[in-house]
């Protein structure tokens, strides 16, 4: 009765083993989702939350500046601007997130983003005294806002900016168009009339340049609510409100939608783009998928920038939300950005204006599209989203058009180039360690798996085997030359429990076939 007993006991073990062993392979993944999930979630003093308040990641702006080298002839209207690239000016970043709030009840954070640059010299070419030309964008702006004023406002603006809009150029040097600025007549006049007389002329600034006022402040990238991913996980680190609203002022029927960088919609699937929110262009940027790798020993996704990715609303109806009515004939290649940059004519694209439409290339000169030097790509590790490495790279241009009263009256029609930025970010080790370490638990996960079923079917098959290969032994006693065994070699094979033993009562020495008669 013991014997039945624990071949129950060890059958019943086994078979439990293995069906648990079974359930855990076929849900590994659902798991392994779920410890990401609980690691990943944006929550109040997690570790996930202090490294997303004070990213590790060493980031890296080379900034570039295009100086004008031919103003005096491009009066003429029949001459092309010519330009030569300074730099690359490089600088180190620096992200905290500031002034933190959480609202458990829509499952959302919200935060300031505090950016402080530094100047690398010795990793830069450009030096910060040097010399830059550039167009007026100041003047170019305001003529550009004074088209839809009443004409006598538009006049007093016309007479005001024969004081300081004269002039076709402005020469700084390089740290005043970048992050240092520079004041200007015109922008003391326009803080002279207040805001509420005349709104269209509102700048919240009181100097102008390429990267001013990011150094060290939060007003140019506003107030942010993201998803913390804990009512839906696909949303975590996805845009929820900029600038306490759910679309931004420069397009307002267009909804926010994008990843501020840090996270993505996991997991990511192969022919999928990805998407970005992006504060310095007020709207969504997608990069679109281009293929797998390895990374540094990891599975990765590629997404470069493609045309479509800045087409025209033509080419891309995606695009077609931020189209405004006088740049619904703009050719493929450029974004309009303008009403996010008080309505100065500012167009993003990639830099050098590669992969958009010849036009830009052919209508200046000193343009020189390169994939390796021009191109956007992002390397993404697929279950997490995280990123491995990054060259984010978009040039600003200025269009300046030919306009009455404007210094420029009787220059060509141009889309002057005035900055671009190479911006590298790059996995660093301690997280590339960790991405190391999941793939080896992913492995040593379905190793334990295997091992438990391969366990209990040798637990649940144990006892069965047992007794078959006894039955066959005794089987094979039975049939093969009995009248050659002794009872010594019968007695050194049978088992306990055996029917050779039973009703056995003669000695050892006693043949086995006389005790049975």
């Amino acid at each position: 009765m013991i014997g039945k007993q624990r071949i129950a006991f060890i059958s019943l073990l086994g078979l439990l083993l293995a069906c648990l062993g079974l359930i855990y392979i076929i849900n590994l993944e659902r798991l392994q989702r779920y410890a990401m999930k609980w690691f990943m979630v944006l929550r109040p003093n997690t570790m996930m939350s202090n490294l997303w308040e004070n990213p590790s990641l060493k980031m890296t702006a080379n900034l570039y500046i295009f100086n004008w080298t031919n103003p005096e002839q491009f009066k003429e209207g029949n001459v092309k601007a010519r330009f030569e690239e300074l730099g690359p000016y490089v600088f180190t970043e620096q992200i905290k997130k500031i002034n933190i709030s959480w609202h458990p009840e829509n499952s959302t954070v919200s935060y300031s983003r505090l950016s402080s640059f530094y100047f690398d010299e010795a990793a830069s070419v450009g030096k910060l005294n040097d010399i830059v030309v550039a167009p007026n964008s100041v003047s170019v702006g305001l003529y550009n806002k004074v088209q839809n004023w009443s004409p006598m406002i538009r006049t007093l603006m016309i007479m005001a900016l024969s004081v300081d809009g004269n002039k076709p150029t402005f020469v700084r040097p390089a740290n005043d168009w970048l992050f240092g600025g520079f004041d200007t007549p015109l922008i003391k006049i326009s803080k002279m009339v207040p805001s509420s007389v005349l709104p269209e002329l509102h700048f919240p600034y009181e100097r102008i340049g390429y990267g001013y006022p990011r150094n060290g402040s939060t007003e140019i990238y506003g107030r942010h609510n993201v998803y913390t991913g804990e009512q839906d996980f696909s949303k975590v680190g996805q845009i929820a409100r900029w600038r306490y609203g759910n679309v931004s002022d420069a397009y307002p029927n267009c909804p926010l939608r994008g990843s501020l960088g840090e996270f993505h919609p996991t997991p990511l699937r192969p022919g999928e783009p990805i998407s970005y929110f992006l504060p310095d262009l007020c709207r969504e940027l997608q990069v679109d998928f281009d293929s797998i790798t390895t990374f540094e020993g990891i599975t990765a996704y590629v997404y470069r920038g493609s045309a479509r990715n800045f087409a025209n609303g033509t080419d891309n109806p995606a695009n077609s939300c931020y189209a405004s009515e006088d740049s619904k004939d703009l050719r493929s290649g450029l974004l309009n950005v303008s009403s996010c940059w008080y309505d100065v004519p500012v167009f993003a694209s990639y830099p050098h204006y590669y992969k958009a439409d010849p036009y830009y290339v052919e209508a200046v000169e000193g343009m020189q599209p390169d994939k390796e030097r021009h191109e956007m790509m992002v390397i993404l590790e697929p279950r997490t989203g995280m990123l491995l490495d990054i060259k984010a790279r978009l040039m600003v241009s200025l269009l300046v058009e030919p306009r009455p009263e404007s210094i420029f009256r009787k220059a060509r029609r141009t889309y002057f180039p005035l900055v671009w930025a190479d911006y590298r970010v790059r996995i660093t080790p301690d997280l590339l360690f960790y991405l190391h370490m999941m793939n080896v638990m992913d492995v040593i996960g379905k190793i334990f798996g295997t091992a438990v079923i391969v366990l209990g079917l040798a637990l649940l098959l144990w006892y069965p085997r047992r007794i078959l290969l006894q039955k066959h032994f005794m089987h094979k006693i039975d049939i093969t030359n009995p009248n050659h065994s002794t009872p010594g070699e019968l007695k050194g094979h049978v088992v306990e429990g055996s029917p050779l033993l039973v009703g056995s009562h003669c000695g050892d020495s006693s043949p086995a076939l006389e005790c049975g008669s």
